[in-house]
């Protein structure tokens, strides 16, 4: 059995094609934020190790909160690149994930370069929320509320949703431990509140950060 002699210059053809590759330094980058910290940037790195220039035909984010820009559009044999982007920090702490997709012309199937960017807690809040057993005895339960490592924070103000709920805050030591109490007024029916608990950052800022109470 021989090779076709229509097939095997075509095949020779895809072996000595020159072939186009932006090699990444990193396709995915983790990163933290600190308390307060407006934005955040990450930069990603990489290089045109292929024989023939690649041009970035497009570049998106899903989302508006990451924006994400190009050195240049065209990258010689050689050459090497930076995609910059900047997360802009938002009222949630958590981890957050997001995705930069790249598309150029050496490649059909697009590129996605991920983000990670961990938001903390400005403060701790233990427990989150409370809860009561319908019918139960109206006792009073306690959150512990501690500012975040180098934070101060002066909590003065307690606000519930529902006055179902009766709340006492005390300040164990200014600006960094606090209590915070809560009692129902009665367990005779379900209910539920969120409890904004409000204070000034040493540095001016006004906080606010949450709890939450319910009978069930």
């Amino acid at each position: 059995m021989f090779a076709s002699p229509f097939l095997l210059p075509g095949l020779l053809a895809t072996l000595v094609l020159p072939a186009a590759a932006l090699e990444w330094k990193r396709e995915s980058l983790t990163v933290a934020t600190a308390p307060f910290q407006q934005t955040q940037d990450v930069v990603f790195e990489f290089r045109n190790t292929g024989s023939k220039p690649v041009t970035l035909l497009d570049l998106q984010t899903n989302c508006d909160c990451l924006d994400a820009s190009a050195d240049r559009e065209v990258y010689a044999p050689g050459a090497s690149g930076t995609i910059k982007a900047r997360f802009t920090v938002g009222d949630h702490a958590g981890l957050y994930e997001r995705l930069i997709t790249v598309v150029t012309d050496e490649s059909p199937a697009p590129l996605r370069l991920v983000v990670r960017i961990e938001v903390p807690e400005i403060a701790q809040v233990a427990p989150r929320s409370v809860r009561w057993i319908i019918k139960g005895h109206a006792d009073e339960k306690t959150i512990v509320l501690a500012p975040a490592t180098g934070v101060e924070i002066n909590f003065t103000g307690v606000v519930a949703t529902n006055d179902v709920f009766s709340t006492r805050l005390e300040t164990v030591e200014p600006g960094r431990s606090y209590r915070l109490h809560l009692t129902p007024r009665s367990t005779a029916v379900p209910a539920s509140a969120a409890i904004r608990v409000s204070g000034r950052e040493k540095s001016g800022r006004d906080v606010v950060v949450s709890a939450y109470a319910s009978i069930q």
